[in-house]
């Protein structure tokens, strides 16, 4: 009862700020844009804090334990939130909620201003909704987001917390890392690393998907470096031959983990749209529609012997335990988290 009347709530204020700045914004003739009413959910998640107590105790989410042990990670449950925020203040009340672990937001080497706004939007898929998205991995910067990290209110939850490495070649991508590791190396809380050669919103986001051999070449060089677990994330615009040859070479490394599922690339006008929807004509669509296909991935890599964690149209208690029972030791959640956080709860009792 508590959690759906939660959930009511949220949804119900969301949709009011989302009317009043799309609104505003027709006024003064600028295109709607997503990002205001993101940023004013961090806002009110901030003020709300006193509350989240009171919330914690009615969800009763963080007595549920279905822990799921990846190597020397132990995660509360199956439930992380994918690579999509780097807000500390949404992040902690995921936790709150009872999430089992998740990954902070995909970050470069250098602070990226990302792609021109708008760069965010929200679509209607099958009478469901989604998300496109043509961000381009904003961000601080490794340097700066690794002491934000380690200075924030994340690491008393003591749940694994992935750092998501993006980039535009090899080079950058170990450059990332090291930035990463001469912070943690010695750091006994439970990181791991996942390198994400899955991004449709940057020139060069795949450019480790398209080249097998030197994908092999970094993880061999940090799997040098570090004992800590690393994760890939493949994306679903992969042929099915292409994803288990990637798989194959993950594989072969000691405490892998394969990330199956990301966005899916598509243009406005393939899911009706304005083509200035999104400054770049289109973007990374996320939500219930790409479900099927992660489905399809994780029954495709069963066989891959390391774990594989489910991403892309995670929406709800039968799409996870579908996933689970094809294969899948945890599921990650971006767009649902969106939409709805007190999701968590819900789908963990």
């Amino acid at each position: 009862m508590w959690i759906n009347l939660f959930g009511y709530c949220y949804k119900g204020i969301r949709n009011v700020i989302k009317i009043v700045i799309f609104t505003a914004r027709k006024i003064v003739l600028k295109p709607k844009d997503l990002e205001g009413i993101v940023k004013s959910g961090h806002i009110l998640l901030k003020l709300s804090k006193p509350a989240w107590p009171v919330i914690r105790h009615l969800s009763n989410s963080n007595n549920v334990n279905n822990q799921v042990d990846i190597y020397n990670l132990t995660f509360k449950n199956p439930l992380t939130f994918s690579a999509y925020e780097s807000n500390i203040d949404l992040l902690s009340f995921f936790f709150e909620l009872g999430i089992g672990g998740g990954c902070y937001k995909t970050m470069m080497t250098h602070p990226r201003m990302g792609n021109p706004r708008p760069r965010l939007q929200e679509v209607m898929i099958n009478n469901q909704p989604s998300l496109i998205n043509a961000l381009g991995l904003p961000g601080k910067g490794a340097e700066v987001t690794i002491k934000t990290i380690l200075a924030s209110s994340l690491l008393a939850y003591q749940r694994p917390i992935g750092l998501s490495i993006g980039g535009d070649n090899s080079d950058d991508y170990r450059r990332t890392f090291m930035i990463y590791e001469t912070h943690i190396k010695t750091n006994t809380f439970p990181f791991y690393y996942e390198i994400n050669i899955s991004c449709p919103n940057t020139e060069s986001g795949q450019c480790l998907a398209d080249n097998p051999e030197e994908l092999a070449n970094v993880l061999r060089e940090l799997r040098s470096k570090t004992k800590r677990v690393i994760s890939v994330k493949l994306s679903p615009d992969q042929t099915n031959e292409d994803l288990l040859n990637l798989a194959d070479i993950i594989s072969q490394f000691d405490m892998m983990m394969i990330n199956a599922g990301n966005t899916t690339y598509r243009l406005c006008s393939e899911i009706g749209l304005s083509s200035k929807a999104i400054s770049k004509g289109g973007g990374g669509l996320s939500g219930p529609s790409l479900f099927p296909r992660t489905l399809e991935i994780i029954r495709l890599l069963n066989n891959i012997k390391c774990p594989v964690m489910a991403t892309g149209g995670i929406h709800s208690e039968a799409s996870v335990n579908a996933c689970l029972e094809a294969g899948a030791s945890l599921v990650g959640m971006a767009t649902a988290l969106v939409m709805n956080p007190f999701i968590i709860p819900k789908i963990l009792k």
